[in-house]
């Protein structure tokens, strides 16, 4: 009997569309902070529609997370998106034909994290500018990376009616005692959406309301 080994591809199906929503979220990142340094100022605030005044460019240095919190740390913010973006392309290369939904998400991610990586390494700080109501300050990296949050929580649901509608081989729907070829991999794709989720619960608890309501 002669044994074949199988190669496992270097890049996945859907890596073009990694590489190009990593690139173009990048690139407007960069864009949206350097033209706002240049023509705004940090430090200054700026309403683009003076009728709405919850919306406003308003720049900010962030040595510390995204709040601003422990400024102090810096130096291991700045190693973080490391690890972020290891576990992220782990997880996408563990998908054996990644979605065009999940391709986008994880684009996002590696978008955003470079984009205010790059800030830390260049200047020692992250460049904020956009204020929306009392919600902290952020930047086009921080609005990329909540929305593949929004958008892997889809996928995760996608996967999920997929997999319950998807007909076994003998062309009976998969049971549910008789688990398809893909749970373990929804079920991976279930846990990194939970974490991810609990990140945001954690984010938006610390950055808004124990500001709002518990420090003075």
């Amino acid at each position: 009997m002669e044994t074949q080994l199988v190669s496992k591809p270097l890049f996945k199906p859907g890596a073009l569309i990694v590489g190009g929503v990593a690139l173009t979220v990048f690139a407007l990142d960069q864009l949206t902070k350097y033209l706002f340094v240049q023509q705004i100022g940090m430090g200054n605030v700026l309403k683009p529609i003076p009728a709405l005044d919850w919306f406003r460019f308003a720049g900010i240095y962030n040595t510390g997370t995204a709040c601003g919190y422990l400024p102090q740390l810096g130096f291991v913010f700045t190693l973080a998106p490391f690890f972020i973006l290891a576990v992220v392309i782990w997880f996408y290369r563990s998908q054996k034909t990644p979605s065009w939904l999940l391709s986008i998400g994880v684009g996002l991610i590696i978008g955003g994290a470079f984009g205010n990586l790059v800030d830390r390494l260049r200047l020692g700080y992250v460049v904020d500018f956009i204020s929306i109501f009392h919600l902290p300050v952020f930047n086009i990296a921080d609005l990329a990376v909540t929305t593949a949050v929004i958008i892997m929580l889809l996928w995760s649901l996608r996967e999920d009616s997929v997999k319950t509608e998807q007909p076994a081989a003998g062309g009976e729907s998969t049971s549910a005692g008789a688990p398809g070829k893909g749970d373990s991999s929804l079920k991976l794709g279930l846990v990194f959406v939970g974490i991810l989720g609990l990140v945001a619960i954690a984010g938006y608890f610390v950055c808004v309301i124990v500001p709002a309501n518990l420090l003075p």
